[in-house]
């Protein structure tokens, strides 16, 4: 009895000692710190300036209360401000605190006539604002063309933008920018109008927006659409309500109000900052351990006038720099803000970075991207700058992997709404990544934006995770893209693998393609779409894209690319008025295409490209509901039938699939589905992008113009309907024909549908002229376009038995000549 008393005397003192420890080491560890600042007092500053000293004892929670906090400067954390605490930022309630790069323009206003009203602004502080808003509405700087809501691209575009009868009525045209897509549809390349010629033609600076500028020259300053183009902020071409142009020189703006509005009592704010916040640290000492919370960012500057960063061998070049700043940290989560009405990119996590989380954001009106990862070209083992530059492969290092840790990775964009970026760049995306590892991006909604929701600009490193998002009305203002692009012109990669079907692959070749995407990259369970009006190549894995692995996705109005690279998996994949665009393969690529289902009336298309190249294409569903399946590239055209004599997909079957429920946008296959006998698995419909309620509710209102049962066109073959496809010629030894197609303008690497393919060619008929390969393009012949087959037999006749100079197309431009012979005469092949 003593025994159980004293065992029991025992528990309870050790359970008072328990209490007495907890109680201890809660009351002797740093307490949270929350201090409230309000907009107008500078309290917000006054925190930040003594953060340092604020955090030497305790966590910090700084709340905003509800209202515009105008900065003055640009808000900057260090980690040595830090001393090892944490520290949240967040708005009393979400998006009613705003930080705001914009400064409050307090104007006296005057008629100026035909509706312009004039203002002086006093302070020249004032006179860099480059974005102008009126009672919170964005008002355009003066433009021509007007702006049309309705126009494709730009709000509007036209070649007579510089043209000298325009021009010539400019006063002062120096204050002007001009603002084109890439020749080629690959973005836009915009300038500052430096002067005027003799010919009164503009005179610019710029275009270093683009890594490929097609055309450029020292300063970057050709390949810009001839037609694709507005020019603003010249003072003549104001004339509409919700413009203004600034006279930096007088101080004087001008705006013509929207109808309605009393410039007297409005509120009027100008964009001057062209960051926000951010952060700074490096890997020995990062910042860390930081939560921003439903902070609405507002009011940037634009940046297409910044220098720009050319990253790698993709086409992009970027302006480091964000409303938001994030560059070495660790452990930061930014939730339930709001990213509205920027001149620049959104969020942007630069250089050295671990764990950072962007959950649950709403970005929207953005001039370029919404959220960036980018890592240091430093990190890169043996980087390369720029498609032509090809690096001597005796020469390159071959340790797998990054050089340094000066890279984001373990990273996370999740739950995201990403709509209406790209105001004023088109090479642009919702989430974008270079020079990274692990980045997850999943559960995002990214929808009306004018090139990918999701692009990955390089092979280095890896590992990433693309899943659960949802991706629609994507490649608005571009081309030759989809909802999800990447490029992989990594160690491997040479500018003559655009030939890349007739090169003498080695093992050494393929196994370098996995130096720098060392891991692998897993796009699933995502919900592609693309509109009715106009091209896309869906799930586009371009130019050297390896190591990826694409399934269980849902693709309508689109299908999937391959082009350059090796160790690509399709499988699982549900296609629906899609295709399979396979281009310019390597012999052996090891690529797998098998599992999927294809319903379409577009060809599965191989350019270029031998599908017996495949480690695998077999156990695929094909269907059309209005005749067969067509299958190009092998010949002219196939059949389904003729396909599988050729010994392909031998295993596959032509069939309907049975979808369960399309026209509700659910399509698993019913259990008497005859993918199932395949191998084909059902995966989970509907669970894709935002989760937040807030914008599952804002989504549903969002209108698709994609329908999902739209009609398939019932002619059998649209390939065949290109009035360029005349068929095959035998010429000097080679087999030729008309450039014809998206597909192939865009696996030639051509701006537009012009020119003479050489489908295959005779070194020893060619006289050893290596220049006339397989893939090259003849744009030229003495200085005349050969816009077809038929321009090049007039030439040939023309120049008959006289030596030539051929205007080339293979990867870059060049020229070479070749004697005319009796062989230059054209035979039907």
């Amino acid at each position: 009895m003593m025994e159980i008393i004293k065992n029991e005397k025992y528990k309870i003192i050790i359970f008072v000692s328990s209490l007495i420890f907890i109680f201890f080491i809660t009351n002797c560890s740093p307490s949270k710190k929350t201090i409230y600042v309000n907009p107008g007092d500078n309290s917000l500053m006054e925190t930040f300036s003594n953060l340092k000293n604020l955090t030497k004892k305790s966590d910090i929670e700084i709340v905003l209360k509800n209202g515009i906090y105008y900065l003055e400067k640009e808000i900057q954390i260090k980690s040595d401000q830090q001393n090892n605490h944490k520290l949240i930022i967040r708005a009393e309630n979400e998006d009613k605190a705003i930080l705001s790069g914009a400064v409050k323009l307090n104007l006296l206003w005057k008629e100026h006539g035909n509706g312009i009203f004039v203002a002086k602004i006093q302070n020249k502080m004032n006179l860099d604002i480059d974005e102008l808003y009126v009672n919170g509405t964005y008002y355009r700087m003066a433009r021509f063309p007007d702006y049309n809501s309705e126009a494709k691209f730009f709000g509007g575009t036209s070649g007579e933008a510089i043209s000298p009868e325009k021009v010539v009525n400019w006063l002062n045209p120096k204050s002007g920018f001009m603002h084109s897509l890439h020749s080629g549809l690959w973005g836009s390349k915009h300038y500052k109008i430096t002067g005027v010629s003799e010919n009164n033609e503009p005179e610019f600076r710029g275009g270093w927006q683009e890594n490929r500028a097609g055309g450029w020259d020292e300063n970057y300053r050709g390949g810009f659409h001839k037609e694709h183009l507005f020019v603003e902020n010249i003072f003549e071409e104001l004339n509409q309500p919700g413009e203004w142009f600034l006279n930096k020189e007088t101080g004087e703006l001008f705006v013509i109000p929207l109808i309605g509005t009393n410039l007297e009592n409005s509120i009027i704010e100008g964009a001057k900052l062209k960051q926000l916040i951010s952060f700074k640290g490096v890997e020995n000492k990062p910042l860390a351990n930081v939560t921003i919370n439903g902070i609405s960012f507002q009011h940037t500057k634009r940046i297409f006038m910044e220098p720009y960063e050319r990253l790698l061998r993709g086409d992009w070049s970027i302006s480091r720099t964000a409303a938001l700043f994030i560059e070495g940290a660790e452990n930061v989560t930014v939730k339930d803000c709001h990213f509205v009405n920027l001149g620049g990119n959104a969020l942007f996590v630069n250089n050295f970075n671990n764990n950072i989380q962007i959950i649950d954001n709403y970005f929207s009106d953005l001039g370029e991207s919404a959220i960036c990862f980018v890592g240091d070209v430093n990190a890169v083992r043996t980087p390369a700058i720029s498609y032509e530059n090809t690096l001597p492969q005796n020469e390159i290092d071959l340790t797998p992997g990054p050089k340094t840790n000066n890279y984001p990775r373990n990273c996370f964009a999740t739950g995201n709404l990403i709509t209406k970026i790209g105001r004023v760049g088109k090479q642009v995306a919702g989430v974008f990544i270079s020079q990274s590892e692990e980045i997850t991006a999943n559960y995002n909604s990214i929808f009306n934006v004018p090139r990918a929701a999701i692009c990955i600009n390089d092979g280095c490193w890896g590992g990433h995770i693309i899943e659960f998002n949802d991706a629609f009305n994507t490649v608005r203002e571009s081309g030759d893209h989809g909802p999800f692009n990447s490029w992989g012109r990594d160690r491997f990669w040479q500018t003559k693998h655009n030939g890349a079907a007739n090169e003498e692959t080695s093992e050494q070749t393929k196994q370098r393609a996995l130096l720098d995407c060392y891991k692998t990259v897993h796009i699933r369970n995502n919900r592609f779409s693309h509109s009715v009006d106009g091209h896309s190549w869906g799930i586009d894995l371009d130019d050297g894209t390896s190591n990826y692995h694409v399934y269980n996705n849902l693709c309508l109005g689109m299908g999937i690319k391959f082009r350059e690279g090796f160790f690509r998996k399709a499988e699982n994949n549900i296609i629906i008025n899609g295709f399979g665009g396979f281009h310019v393969w390597f012999p052996g690529c090891d690529d797998i295409i098998r599992n999927n289902i294809w319903v379409s009336d577009k060809p599965f298309q191989f350019i270029r490209a031998n599908p017996k190249f495949a480690k695998e294409i077999d156990y695929n569903l094909f269907y059309n509901p209005h005749g067969n399946s067509l299958f190009t590239g092998v010949s002219e055209a196939m059949t389904f039938e003729e396909w599988q004599d050729y010994g392909l997909d031998q295993n596959s079957i032509f069939a309907d699939p049975l979808f369960a429920d399309p026209e509700n946008g659910d399509f698993a296959v019913k259990p008497d589905s005859p993918a199932l006998k395949l191998g084909f698995n059902n995966f989970e419909m509907g669970n894709w992008g935002v989760t937040k309620p807030t914008f599952k509710e804002m989504i549903a209102t969002v209108e698709r113009d994609y329908n999902y049962l739209r009609d398939f066109d019932r002619s059998f073959a649209t390939y065949k309907n290109n009035q360029r496809n005349t068929g095959k010629f035998k010429w000097m030894g080679a087999v030729i024909k008309n450039i014809a197609g998206e597909a192939e303008k865009s696996a030639a690497g051509l701006t537009e549908e012009t020119g003479v393919l050489i489908l295959s060619s005779s070194k020893k008929e060619m006289a050893g002229n290596t220049d006339i390969r397989s893939g090259a393009v003849i744009l030229e012949l003495n200085g005349e376009k050969t816009h077809s087959v038929k321009d090049l037999e007039i030439l040939c006749k023309k120049y008959k038995n006289e030596e030539v100079e051929l205007k080339i197309s293979f990867g870059k431009i060049f020229t070479s000549k070749v004697i005319l012979n009796e062989k230059s005469i054209l035979e039907k092949f």
